[in-house]
């Protein structure tokens, strides 16, 4: 069976439970209705401690999850990228150009719509055993794929993790080829004997999911290597992906992206690239997908240090910190880090505060620590698409 892209796309559009829903026009950003919706919570809470509440009140208490939002402002990112990657004011500034690029901004929402419906129809078809084996869904951390579609070129070398549909999509990879993978059919990537951990595709160089923890890392440090080879030594591929002996182009920008968990992280694959990166001087993006949850574990339980994108400090690689709930400044940050890195300075680290909707696969019981409540109150609070919509209907941008 052949799967159409057209007939792919309608499918997965109808299993999403996510649409452009126009939200009532408040005279405020969404910034600062989240503000005011804080310190409503936060006088609520005081007049709390402060009163006593007699036997017959009721008061509904806010939860509060074990990892609290990040709620950072593009101010705090601008700050960072001045601070570690030498840009000046006026630089940082120019990536606000997205902010009122129409165009820009609604391919990113239908990239990260893309995303969320085609997980939305992978998670039925499981249900119905047209999927089998392991699969793990990306639901909540949208603004991830948002970023590669963004800022990532079809060049650049790919190697993620298991959890990766949605960045091969998010590159250039067929939707149609990729959900055939998952269904084992011939047409797939790997022609359906790699399924959904190993999604592989020459044309856009995404070279796999990687399915154990952390083994990613150094394929994709050897990744930017050989860019830097290619250049030395005037090679290039030709139309079937072979090296020949032509040379790369002048502006040869190429980078190499590896996805990894925050758990994974921590794993010692993480200090011997970054020391072979930064000494080698490596076109290499660490780019650390932060859900607080290493599979099924609360992170900090395990992790003395969750703050990933300082690692590189010791080895003098930068790195910024972003929240994934705003998908824009994602973009704008990601984008100034990879610019970075394609200008010649070396490698740099990015890490996306984010949160994962599902369970680390459609088998996982979810019984770990606060998990259930954290997914119910995450979906509700922390959906990346439909913060896009708020702000971007509430400013006029789109209605």
């Amino acid at each position: 069976m052949y799967f159409r892209r057209t007939a792919l796309v309608t499918a997965i559009c109808a299993a999403s439970a996510s649409a452009f829903s126009v939200a009532p026009n408040t005279g405020r950003s969404s910034i600062q209705n989240v503000l005011a919706s804080n310190n409503i919570a936060k006088n609520d809470m005081a007049m709390k401690m402060s009163a006593t509440v007699s036997e017959t009140e009721t008061a509904e208490e806010t939860f509060l999850p074990m990892r609290p939002p990040l709620d950072m402002k593009w101010s705090n990112i601008a700050d960072q990228l001045v601070e570690r990657f030498g840009y000046t004011p006026d630089e940082v500034e120019s990536y606000n150009v997205l902010e009122t690029d129409k165009e820009a901004l609604l391919k990113l929402y239908n990239s990260m719509n893309l995303a969320r419906a085609f997980e939305n129809a992978c998670n039925q078809a499981y249900m119905q055993g047209k999927i089998r084996g392991f699969m793990h869904l990306d639901n909540g951390q949208e603004s991830v794929p948002g970023l590669v579609d963004y800022a990532i070129k079809n060049g650049d070398k790919k190697y993620s993790y298991y959890r990766e549909h949605t960045h091969a999509i998010a590159s250039g990879v067929d939707p149609g080829a990729v959900m055939a993978e998952l269904m084992m059919k011939e047409t797939g990537t790997c022609k359906g004997a790699g399924g959904s951990m190993h999604i592989f595709d020459k044309a856009t160089y995404f070279q796999g999911g990687w399915a154990l923890v952390s083994e990613q890392l150094p394929y994709a440090a050897g990744a930017a290597k050989s860019i830097l080879l290619d250049r030395e030594l005037g090679l290039s591929d030709d139309a079937s992906y072979e090296k020949q002996d032509v040379p790369p182009p002048a502006d040869d920008d190429r980078i190499s992206v590896v996805f990894v968990g925050e758990g994974g992280s921590q794993n010692g694959r993480m200090a011997e690239i970054l020391n072979a990166a930064s000494k080698d001087n490596l076109p290499l993006l660490i780019l650390t997908i932060d859900n607080g949850r290493a599979i099924n574990t609360f992170t900090p339980d395990i992790a003395q240090n969750n703050n990933v994108y300082l690692q590189g400090q010791h080895y003098g690689v930068p790195g910024l910190l972003v929240d994934g709930l705003n998908a824009v400044d994602v973009a704008k940050g990601g984008k100034a880090v990879i610019d970075y890195i394609r200008s010649g300075k070396g490698p740099a680290m990015l890490q996306v505060h984010t949160y994962r909707f599902n369970g680390h696969s459609p088998a996982d019981p979810e019984h770990e620590r606060g998990r259930k409540d954290e997914k119910a109150w995450a979906r509700a609070e922390q959906d990346p698409i439909k913060a896009f919509e708020q702000k971007y209907t509430s400013n006029g941008m789109f209605t």
